[in-house]
């Protein structure tokens, strides 16, 4: 029975020797984050579009994404933070692709294009900075369509706001920058 849980033992240590030794590391904080930083405010993002509350969604998928993370906490007031993530919609072109019938849309063409800026409050430096560009199909389910006008319209902006705010959240982590 001892020979049992000695050969576990060995497992798990084989296990983490050959992750450890490929780079693989648990990472919480991205590793030029000084230990200061410990708040983001993140605004609205500004929208030069015509889908005014795609700011708003975006803003709240941000802030869930890195709450969720543990590592930067969501401010709502921007003198109490440390960081400010501040960001822009430039473009957004929907079209409905498919349609299970005339008022139910099944799939939303999204084109948009954004940009992103990271800034250290003290000293009003830009950390990060990014632009985006994507050019996705969604699948909107049929039941969940509400409006009538537009079926499919404002699930295809809310599931558009998480990919975003993943994507950022990614960036944030896995960029590797020089701070000096």
């Amino acid at each position: 029975m001892w020979y049992l849980c000695l050969r576990n033992w060995l497992i798990l240590l084989f296990l983490s020797f050959f992750f450890f030794s490929c780079g693989y590391q648990f990472q919480e904080r991205p590793s030029y984050f000084k230990p200061e930083w410990q708040t983001v405010y993140i605004a609205p993002w500004k929208n030069f579009t015509s889908e005014t509350a795609l700011g708003e969604m975006l803003a709240y998928e941000l802030r869930h994404k890195l709450a969720e993370g543990k590592f930067l906490m969501p401010v709502y007031d921007e003198s109490r933070a440390d960081l400010i993530l501040k960001g822009e919609i430039t473009k957004v072109y929907l079209v409905p692709v498919a349609y299970e019938t005339f008022i139910q849309t099944k799939e939303r063409k999204i084109e948009f294009e954004g940009k992103y800026k990271l800034i250290e409050k003290k000293e009003g430096k830009v950390i990060l900075e990014g632009k985006l560009s994507r050019y996705e199909i969604y699948r909107v389910p049929i039941e969940v369509t509400s409006n009538v006008l537009d079926p499919g319209r404002e699930e295809a902006l809310k599931i558009l706001a998480k990919d975003l705010a993943e994507l950022i959240l990614q960036d944030i982590m896995f960029k590797e920058l020089e701070i000096k």
